[in-house]
């Protein structure tokens, strides 16, 4: 999973504990001291408000104001520390946090956001020591969901990801299942048209978008009726996305509770989870047994941990045969899990920029959490065998000072040569896009791959250097190139990597040819076979159906032959059905 979708702020705390009573007004007499108060509690309230307009920068001035007049307050530090989180300020955060710890140790919400940050600072032992000693002491449900993904994302074995995920399951979204009302099915016809339902908060300038968009472009009305819930901010890539489909539900101001009484209104069958662990998920609802069929895919690669999900959306490539053992869910095997719309605005640089500048330029496009000092150690190597390449390190901070800050100190530790070596802060889509303009080579990151970027990258002619690796959700990149036949070089070790940076770079024309006609082979490729794919998705929908009316799970491949699933059901149609909370 790309760890730049992780939400770290799912309960966010909020100002509310910052303000106080009446009661807690100075009892001093003093008109500075009531003063002083006065204008502690306005900053406070400003600072609140800067955060609900996403004004990160007006409401660190604010707390900094506040802490003028108090600076030994431990929850206005802690808020300081999270809204440099939230600007992915690793480092700057860090200080804040330290200091909201020093004034009141063991604060839940420090440790919380302050793990966070030194994961994305490649501190990982601190970070997973951090998050587990919250958990041991508290039962919020996002301590535990970050415990999940950081001794996921650190450890790498797919058991005990798994095991940290069920521990989320098992406390916050299994015991709703079990509490769930009995779902009526009064329409168990197994050709019926089907009511599938989106659940996400990413339908706008995101990487799911570009994957969801050509589904809903090409599902056939015939075979589906489509609903859409949507919990995210709306962009130009929400209103594309909207006129696909005619039943459309804004969800940003419902309940858990709420959206799941209208789900089952709508009577949708097959009901589809595109966040997974990540911003805006409603995962809670779907533990709440919402529809009879629950499928997540897309937006999370790792196990989810709860019971109520019947099945993942994956492929062999993914997912090999003998990984059914590291889900939750049951695994339902497309031929190609996904479909790739590039963006509108992606202009095509069709020359190697090494041609005019004379020396090569190679690209990390991934963000600082995926870059470890193993990564930068091998790109030191490959600099060291190529004395005229230059690097350039994109990562995820939003201002060239905090990418700046977060980065130079490692990129010197590795023993990246300073002067051929660039920080890149984090672009908006369509200068990203344009990168392919001042770039040669795309280096993908290991152990955690790129996804999305990676075909982003092959789009702009770019090809990819990438690392294989066992479990499919750590070689995404790898897959991919597997899978087109073309855009790059998969590497087995750290050797090979180098090698294959290095014999890219030698190949002006290899290079050359893939910026002509690279565009041209993704869009005979499967990823752009639009009607394929969705055509596909509706089959796999259709035989999660007859698993659900069967009472079985016999169907797991979308080779599976559907007329003959469909003459099995006929023949074999139980009574009405009461399905449970748990399924």
């Amino acid at each position: 999973m790309d760890p730049s979708r992780f939400d770290p702020f799912a309960t966010d705390p909020t100002l509310s504990h910052c303000l106080p009573p009446m009661c807690s007004m100075p009892t001093s007499t003093d008109d500075a001291d009531v003063q002083a108060h006065a204008e502690l509690l306005i900053a406070l309230y400003q600072a609140e408000q800067c955060l609900a307009q996403q004004d990160l920068m007006g409401a660190l001035t604010k707390f900094t104001t506040a802490l003028a007049f108090d600076p030994q307050r431990a929850d206005v530090w802690m808020h300081v520390g999270r809204t440099y989180l939230k600007m992915e300020n690793w480092a700057q955060a860090i200080p804040a946090l330290e200091t909201a710890l020093t004034l009141q140790p063991g604060m839940p919400d420090a440790q919380h956001g302050l793990s966070f940050a030194l994961f994305n600072l490649g501190r990982h032992t601190e970070a997973l020591q951090m998050i587990d000693d919250v958990c041991r002491r508290g039962n919020n449900p996002a301590m535990w969901v970050m415990r999940a993904f950081l001794h996921g994302q650190i450890d790498r074995n797919p058991a005990k990801t798994l095991e940290v995920y069920r521990d989320w399951g098992r406390r916050y979204a299994d015991p709703l299942t079990r509490k769930a009302g009995p779902l009526v099915v009064a329409d168990r016809s197994p050709k019926k048209r089907l009511k599938v339902g989106y659940v996400t908060a990413d339908f706008r300038e995101h990487s799911v978008a570009f994957f969801m968009l050509p589904v809903l472009r090409h599902h056939d009305p015939q075979e589906v009726e489509v609903h859409v819930y949507s919990g995210g901010r709306r962009d130009g890539i929400t209103d594309a996305l909207q006129q696909c489909v005619t039943h459309w539900h804004e969800m940003i101001h419902l309940s858990d509770d709420e959206l799941y009484t209208l789900i089952r209104s709508h009577g949708i069958d097959v009901l589809v989870d595109l966040s997974g662990h990540t911003a805006g998920n409603r995962l809670l609802v779907f533990a709440r047994r919402a529809a009879p069929v629950q499928v997540t895919w897309l937006g999370f690669m790792s196990p989810l941990g709860m019971k109520a999900m019947d099945y993942r959306l994956t492929d062999a490539g993914i997912t090999p045969p003998g990984h059914e053992v590291f889900y939750s869910e049951r695994l339902f095997r497309l031929a190609c899990m996904a479909s790739y719309a590039p963006p509108t605005y992606a202009p095509l640089c069709e020359e190697p920029p090494m041609l005019r500048n004379g020396y090569p330029t190679l690209i990390s496009l991934n963000n600082s959490a995926k870059v470890t000092d193993r990564m930068l150690g091998v790109w030191a190597r490959i600099l060291q065998a190529r004395s005229d390449a230059r690097l350039v390190i994109m990562v995820k901070e939003r201002s060239a000072e905090a990418a700046q800050a977060n980065m130079q100190m490692r990129v010197e530790a590795a023993g990246l040569p300073m002067d051929r070596v660039f920080v890149l802060h984090q672009q908006p889509l369509s200068q990203f896009m344009e990168l392919g303009h001042i770039a040669d080579v795309a280096l993908d990151t290991a152990p955690i791959s790129g996804g999305t970027t990676t075909l982003h990258a092959v789009w702009m002619g770019l090809p990819v250097v990438a690392m294989d690796a066992e479990r499919g959700i750590d070689a995404s990149s790898a897959r991919t190139l597997q899978g087109l036949g073309f855009g790059g070089e998969v590497a087995q070790d750290d050797a090979t990597y180098v090698a294959a940076a290095l014999r890219l770079m030698d190949d002006p024309e290899g290079l050359l040819h893939l910026r002509r006609n690279g565009r041209e082979w993704m869009g005979k490729s499967v990823l752009m076979d639009y009607a394929a794919r969705t055509a596909e998705l509706e089959k796999a929908y259709r035989l999660m159906w007859l698993n659900y009316l069967n009472r079985d799970e016999r169907w797991l491949d979308v080779q599976a032959d559907l007329d003959a699933a469909l003459a099995q059901t006929e023949g074999a149609q139980p009574p009405l059905q009461r399905l449970a909370g748990n399924g």
